[in-house]
């Protein structure tokens, strides 16, 4: 049994024997402790399930639980202690729903909710959210030596000491009784016997626990050279990838969409060495030739699975979310912008359309979406559905357009017990054109004859699947990562109308998202501990921010861009380390800091990158910010996968490329600015001690800043993204004069 418990507690609970053995001295220590304890008095608000007075998809999916769920509170905790109990927290994010067929289990069970209801104060952890409490369980999980899985359970005290915990791994409903059965009887036990030793020993345990993060958070690994180290990294990265076996290795199940955007913008810097650029561009390549004509991207309704079943992508875990989608589609279209692959382009963009129409709340803003776990049959196709279900003449065209076969499609690796047998996942390595010319007909007759065939399949799977409940609640991390996704579409196509979707909808969020000058995580109020921004969700806004300033060159965004980094120093800058949750927030008072992507992007590479793009606008952050974000550590060449976005910072930083525009640019010029990588190539108006002409834009590459002066839009392109695959040959210190759009010194 996977349970972790502390010690000692772990060997008073797990070694049984010796519980027995002492048995006579626990009971006499337990007579005199019960004498001594007071009167338990039950709040009114622990006889109701609270979870419908608070926001975001967790809580609002349990909202008729009959499980008494509390907010992750302050008060909640006094509320536990005044009734001497423990608290029963589940940990969990509603990007893995995985956690719903845990509850469901736990509530399923009447002898359970009555335990859990009258033994416990059950809460219901948003890690999301509390972005803190979804970092730590790496930690406890670690302690166990247990691979990181949610839903966490985790008893603790009402001082907020975890007592004991267990991840759990298993959906089966008998299963998941069964683990907090046994994991109940030892923590009851040793509550009913000693309080006092249970209080005592976990503030003990929680003690050591904040020495050991501390003095890890505190240790100096940071690269003397990130300059040289980074490349190092690249080089790492793209060695990864086996073109033979078709893996990249380290990636896990996760669609590496972080990885690809790194690869993607290094493919095309020219400031890197020929052979790293080289090397990342092939991987790019061979990462796409995996990835877009896998099932990964779903044919019907156009949006991308965040995880796949096992090694191969023809089995995706059947989730989704919104920051997925955005995610995964400003990655594409940083490709795109690197090897000039349509089909990429055509996918990001189609991802963008299905977070619309799936994510999109009533208040123009974006939900994080919360599907519940369905039987991956439910998902997959036989090669009589589609016969059953479309016409003679359509279904065969389907059917060899998606990969399908008569005994299905998975590889024999990914499904060795033959479970699907027959079953078959839906791929499109072809795009409607193409289908178009190899059936022989116009595109423009075609087109309906895809659609309508999609749209019929689009309906069975919906009728199998069932009821699903769509989430309206607005989301900020969601929202400002479709305003990122919106700003790349538009670099990407130059299309205005994604312009005007990037700052519409930014401007939405900071009237729906901001507290005063701070962030909250919904747009409906909540306590601190539920509702109040992390560092994470500010590194977020930074983000899109800057994206949005970089494609319209408004001044308005700049300030609150450094609005927010001011915010977020005031409230983030510990004690030589940088921390995730702010004060009035914290309800664990553990050091926890984000440095690693675990579940998204982390704080650290967010921030990093941030400080970047503010330091060459001239909108440095403060130096005691500033120093707890630039550092890159050195264990980030072992594992470069878990840092690509603190390397892509990284890049930016030291091989950084500053685009300074004169005035009077034409419309042409000025889109071609603006239409710049957002996150690499930084801009801003010229000052006038740069001398920079009117209508043109001065370069300036790497930390010893030689420059390149550029007057028209195609020789801004050649400077910046060269077109032959070959870094641009910047001037050495002392070379002659440049001529008009050469390189000067």
């Amino acid at each position: 049994m996977n349970t972790g418990f502390t010690p000692p507690l772990a060997l008073a609970a797990v070694t049984l024997g010796l519980a027995l053995g002492t048995a006579s001295c626990r009971k006499t220590q337990s007579d005199q402790e019960q004498a001594a304890r007071p009167v338990a008095r039950v709040a009114p608000e622990l006889l109701s399930n609270q979870s419908s007075s608070l926001p975001g998809a967790m809580p609002q999916s349990q909202a008729l639980s009959p499980i008494r769920w509390q907010p992750w509170t302050k008060e909640t905790l006094a509320r536990a202690k005044a009734a001497d109990r423990l608290v029963l927290a589940v940990i969990a994010i509603p990007q893995q729903p995985g956690f719903l067929s845990t509850l469901k289990a736990l509530s399923a069970d009447k002898s359970l909710v009555d335990i859990i209801n009258n033994d416990y104060v059950p809460v219901l952890v948003d890690g999301d959210a509390a972005r803190e409490m979804s970092i730590l369980t790496s930690d406890l999980c670690a302690e166990i030596k247990q691979g990181l899985n949610l839903p966490l359970l985790v008893w603790m005290t009402h001082e907020a000491n975890p007592v004991a915990w267990i991840p759990v791994t298993a959906s089966e409903p008998a299963a998941v009784r069964d683990l907090f059965n046994q994991s109940h009887m030892m923590v009851s036990q040793m509550w009913n016997d000693s309080p006092d030793y249970v209080l005592k020993n976990s503030a003990l345990d929680n003690d050591n626990r904040r020495a050991r993060l501390r003095q890890r958070k505190n240790i100096k690994v940071m690269s003397e050279q990130p300059a040289v180290d980074v490349v190092r990294c690249l080089r790492q990265l793209a060695s990864l990838y086996d073109p033979y076996s078709r893996n990249f290795d380290e990636t896990g199940g996760l669609f590496p969409a972080s990885s690809l955007e790194l690869l993607s913008a290094a493919a095309v810097h020219p400031g890197l060495p020929d052979d790293v650029r080289s090397r990342c561009l092939d991987t790019t390549q061979e990462l796409l030739t995996d990835l877009l004509p896998s099932a990964m991207f779903d044919p019907l309704d156009g949006g991308v699975f965040s995880s796949r079943r096992g090694s191969s992508w023809a089995l995706p875990a059947f989730v989704r979310d919104c920051p997925s989608q955005a995610r995964v589609a400003v990655a594409l279209l940083e490709a795109h912008r690197a090897t000039g692959d349509a089909r990429a382009l055509d996918k990001a963009l189609g991802l963008i359309a299905h977070a619309e129409k799936a994510y999109a709340t009533p208040d123009g803003l974006f939900a994080v979406g919360l599907v519940r776990e369905t039987d991956p049959e439910s998902w997959m196709w036989r090669v009589e559905d589609i016969r059953k279900l479309l016409a003679p003449e359509d279904a065969e065209w389907w059917i060899k357009a998606t990969g399908m076969q008569g005994l299905g499609n998975l590889p024999s690796e990914v499904d060795p017990e033959r479970r699907y047998f027959r079953g078959n996942t839906l791929s499109l390595s072809k795009s409607v054109a193409e289908l178009a010319a190899e059936a022989g007909q116009p595109l423009a007759d075609f087109t309906p004859r895809f659609e309508a065939a999609r749209a019929k399949l689009l309906a069975e799977r919906a009728r199998r699947i069932g009821m699903v409940t769509r989430d309206d609640t607005a989301h900020a991390p969601s929202t400002f990562r479709m305003v990122s996704a919106y700003a790349a579409a538009f670099t990407a196509t130059g299309d205005e109308i994604y312009r005007k979707k990037a700052a519409a909808l930014l401007q939405k969020a900071r009237e729906s998202f901001s507290d005063g000058p701070r962030l909250r995580v919904f747009a409906q109020d909540a306590p601190p501990s539920v509702g109040t921004a992390r560092a994470f969700l500010y590194a977020l806004a930074l983000q899109s921010v800057l994206d949005v300033a970089a494609i319209t060159s408004e001044e308005q965004w700049l300030v609150w861009a450094e609005d927010l980094a001011t915010t977020a120093a005031e409230l983030f800058t510990g004690d030589e380390f940088l921390k995730e949750c702010p004060d009035d927030a914290k309800i664990i008072d553990l050091p926890v800091t984000d440095l690693v992507m675990l579940f998204d992007d982390s704080t650290a590479g967010l921030v990093s990158m941030a400080e970047c793009r503010l330091a060459e606008l001239g909108r440095p952050l403060v130096p005691s910010f500033s120093q707890l974000a630039t550092p890159m550590p050195t264990y980030a060449l072992d594992r470069p996968v878990l840092h690509t976005d603190l390397l892509l910072a990284t890049v930016a930083r030291h091989y950084k490329i500053t685009a300074l525009y004169g005035a009077d640019l034409t419309p042409e010029m000025k889109l071609a600015v603006e239409r710049l990588p957002m996150r690499i190539v930084q801009r801003r108006p010229a000052k006038p001690e740069e001398q920079v002409p009117a209508g043109s834009v001065k370069l300036l590459f790497g930390e010893d800043e030689r420059a390149v002066m550029v007057s028209s839009p195609a020789a801004l392109g050649q400077a910046i993204l060269p077109p032959d695959g070959k870094s641009v040959s910047l001037p050495a210190a002392g070379d002659p004069p440049p001529a008009p759009n050469t390189p000067e010194p």
